[in-house]
């Protein structure tokens, strides 16, 4: 939630700061308006990329040296995992079930890259990383070591059945677990397109008003 505050704080402040950059260059400038356009874009360009990289070097910051070794403590053995994973896929013969292991094993490993590129996301994945993971790697590995047992009993049978049904249910849950540590980054992104979309929008909007205008007074000196 803090996230989404920063941003649109700092598309707020940019923004404004492109407007009144715009506004002064149109009057300093006699009434250009292209280059007024320009230099309030720029401006506020400028502008949000400062106040993104000092949000994003104070919250970096907050960091304790300790959770810093903490947290590549716990990202070094969750690639550990991740890798156990992605081994134990190929020594399945069913194409359904090396499906379901492969996607867990993607979206852990799309999991494990946004936290190593953003180390501040590893509050929010902390459960998937020291719960679900390890239930996970576990899980699957007894299910490859049971299944490739040359002899079955009724209840090998319905442990294996069990655990293929979990296993599909696992790969939406990871997926979804991926998709809700991005979630910010596709707010991010969503918003920037906005608000770029609106930026390129006005010229031509301001260019349609500033060419009726000019027909105006053309047609009023004809007359």
């Amino acid at each position: 939630m803090r996230k989404v505050l920063r941003t649109i704080w700092r598309l707020f402040v940019s923004w404004n700061v492109g407007l009144i950059g715009a506004i002064i260059v149109f009057f300093v400038f006699d009434y250009q308006f292209f280059l007024s356009f320009l230099s309030g874009t720029a401006l506020m360009v400028i502008t949000s990329a400062y106040m993104k990289r000092k949000a994003d070097k104070i919250a970096a910051s907050d960091f304790l040296k300790d959770e810093k070794e903490y947290i590549r403590s716990e990202l070094k053995e969750a690639g550990k995992k991740i890798n156990r994973i992605g081994r134990a896929r190929f020594k399945v013969r069913s194409f359904v079930i090396w499906n379901q292991i492969s996607r867990i094993y993607a979206a852990s490993q799309k999991i494990l890259a946004a936290v190593e590129q953003d180390p501040r996301r590893f509050r929010a994945a902390q459960s998937f990383f020291i719960t679900t993971l390890d239930s996970a790697v576990t899980m699957i590995e007894k299910y490859v070591y049971l299944v490739r047992q040359p002899v079955r009993s009724q209840e090998m049978n319905e442990a294996i059945h069990n655990a293929e049904r979990l296993l599909k249910e696992l790969a939406a849950s990871t997926e979804q677990e991926l998709l809700r540590i991005l979630s910010d980054d596709v707010f991010d992104l969503d918003v920037e397109v906005k608000l770029l979309k609106q930026a390129l929008e006005q010229p031509k909007e301001q260019t349609v008003l500033h060419w009726q205008k000019e027909k105006e007074e053309e047609y009023e000196r004809i007359r």
